[in-house]
């Protein structure tokens, strides 16, 4: 030992009092003030600054004043629901039209009004007026395909009765999906702090 730190005793030295390095030397360890992890609690960072006035009234839903993820899904899946209704019911307008009176394919049309009141629903959900359109609508909905669903597995035979059992499966997860988001707590809750 020649009084310089040397690569094998520089723990002994408690942080910040290492001895100068030799002339010429660099200087090796932890900058000063800093020492190995567990040398005592992490600085403070000092008191909060204060929220403006409109805070508060900006947090009067007690998740803060965004939108929730499942009104947002909600009102997705309201467009989507009603939209795709629309264009399959223009499809079974044509059908109609075209001399198709089977009475699965006549009460098929009750999807028009559906489409609307889950359109309706969606846009009053993004605007905070209410949710219970949206879920109503969407039951609704699922009510009329499931109606549609007896009837035409009682009246249809064949390709009819497999051609109408499948539109029924593919369409029923929308309008279930769309009630059961409508439906959230957080959904309603938000809805009713507006």
């Amino acid at each position: 030992m020649h009084g310089e730190g040397s690569t094998q005793d520089w723990d002994a030295y408690p942080p910040g009092s290492y001895p100068p390095p030799a002339q010429g030397q660099p200087a090796y360890g932890p900058p000063p003030g800093y020492g190995p992890p567990g040398y005592g609690p992490p600085p403070g960072y000092g008191a909060m600054p204060p929220y403006g006035p409109g805070f508060a009234a900006s947090l009067q839903w007690p998740y803060g004043p965004a939108r929730p993820g499942a009104a947002t899904a909600a009102a997705v899946l309201g467009h989507v629901t009603g939209g795709l209704t629309a264009l399959v019911m223009l499809g079974i307008l044509v059908s109609v039209l075209d001399g198709d009176d089977d009475p699965s394919t006549l009460l098929m049309l009750l999807g028009i009004p559906c489409a609307v009141a889950i359109v309706a629903g969606a846009a009053a959900l993004l605007g905070r007026r209410t949710a219970e359109l949206l879920f109503r609508a969407a039951l609704a909905s699922v009510a009329v395909l499931v109606l549609v669903l007896v009837v035409g597995l009682a009246t249809l035979d064949g390709d009819a009765r497999v051609g109408m059992l499948a539109t029924v499966v593919l369409a029923l997860p929308l309008p279930v999906l769309t009630a059961v988001f409508a439906r959230r707590p957080q959904v309603r809750g938000w809805v009713a702090a507006g």
